[in-house]
């Protein structure tokens, strides 16, 4: 039975482990036809790269509202302003309060110019029109929202869990005045720590099976293709791994030296330069933006990084609003489902929709739209007891 469950588990991590937004039931996608306009935009950065971007306005014009963003590396899709989504914002209560939500395929990746860096390095020094990174690509693309979409009130919010929570931590750093909210969910913050190498311990599986998805491009030519799917032609992965031999075969045997990011990871083994260059807890300093950070206990993924960008965030910007809400979920749990349990564990209650709601919501709208607010700076699940404590 050990041995059943293992292999189980090793193909499950063969799928690729992004955490991709819930594409909402069919009222919800109704509801958002109806009532937001989607437009798309090429937005300019100072170095003359154009950033994909898809916008859902409100069609009810008779106020303003603040913007939602959310940036990532893993499509703003579907394309075609006559295209929607399914669900737009981090939760329903987001689009029937409504909001401004922007979605932005960061650069390099789809149809955004330029050439994708892994968690790219974020610099200290913006002097030249060249010195772009995650910071100045926020920045430029708030500016031109802000000057570009009408009846916004000058209000920005960002999210993203995962490598978009990477983005969202990595927002904070444009430090434009105008960006007054971000929540940062399970974010990677240093890829040797956690996500692709867990305190330097490679997660083998689990990257495998994730780059050949990824990769759907390697150069700076935008593309709506998606990457392929890796086949290992069996369905034992405890003995694909096994006779695979040494990590050198995950290219002589099988990628061919083909995946640019695959062989970066390879070239680098242990902590140095390249993976300090991407270790964004660096550079989070002087932040004024009100953060929200969540994380949850049983994350194999980013656990560190939600741990280590608050511990980093407070540390380094006393005066600044700090939140942190972690939970009994997995990778993303909080943003899906009811969160009252894993496997045979009952957590209670429904913790999901309490962060969503009286949490995730309330922080934003606070923030946003100046509505009221009672969160504790900390609110993290007490296993023991069975509730989120307040602290």
């Amino acid at each position: 039975m050990k041995k059943l469950l293992l292999l189980a588990f090793c193909f499950t991590l063969l799928a690729p482990v992004t955490f991709a937004q819930p594409g909402g039931n069919n009222a919800e996608a109704t509801y958002v036809k109806d009532n937001y306009t989607k437009y798309e935009y090429q937005i300019p950065m100072r170095d003359g790269k154009k950033l994909f971007t898809s916008v859902y306005v409100p069609k009810d014009q008779s106020k303003k509202y603040p913007f939602m963003m959310d940036r990532t590396p893993y499509s703003v899709g579907p394309y075609g302003a006559d295209k929607y989504k399914g669900s737009i914002g981090p939760s329903p209560a987001f689009v029937h309060d409504g909001y401004i939500f922007v979605y932005q395929d960061v650069r390099g990746r789809y149809m955004s110019e330029g050439i994708f860096e892994e968690m790219m390095p974020e610099k200290e020094d913006h002097s030249a029109n060249t010195d772009v990174d995650e910071g100045t690509d926020t920045y430029d693309t708030i500016e031109w929202l802000l000057k570009n979409i009408p009846n916004n009130t000058g209000k920005v919010g960002v999210w993203g869990i995962s490598y978009p929570g990477f983005y969202t931590t990595a927002a904070l750093l444009s430090r434009h005045p105008a960006l007054v909210a971000a929540s940062p969910q399970a974010p990677m913050s240093d890829l040797w720590r956690d996500d692709g190498w867990h305190n330097g311990a490679f997660f083998l599986v689990a990257n495998f099976g994730f780059y050949p998805g990824f990769t759907n491009r390697q150069d700076d030519k935008p593309t709506q293709r998606r990457g392929g799917r890796f086949n290992p032609g069996t369905n034992d992965g405890y003995d694909f791994f096994l006779k695979m031999g040494p990590m050198k075969n995950t290219n002589d045997k099988y990628y061919k030296d083909t995946i640019r990011l695959w062989n970066e990871m390879m070239d680098h083994p242990d902590y140095d330069q390249h993976w300090k260059d991407r270790n964004v807890l660096y550079h989070l300093h002087d932040i004024k933006t009100a953060v929200l950070v969540t994380g949850g206990w049983y994350d194999a993924e980013d656990l560190y990084g939600a741990i280590n960008t608050y511990k980093t965030l407070v540390k380094s910007n006393p005066k600044t609003p700090i939140y942190f809400a972690m939970g009994p979920w997995v990778h993303g749990g909080w943003a899906r489902g009811a969160g009252d349990h894993l496997g045979d564990v009952d957590f209670g209650g429904p913790t999901g929709p309490h962060y969503r709601d009286d949490i995730e919501f309330k922080f934003f709208s606070h923030y946003l739209k100046g509505t009221d607010m009672n969160i504790a700076p900390v609110n993290t699940f007490e296993n023991g007891r069975k509730q989120m404590e307040r602290v």
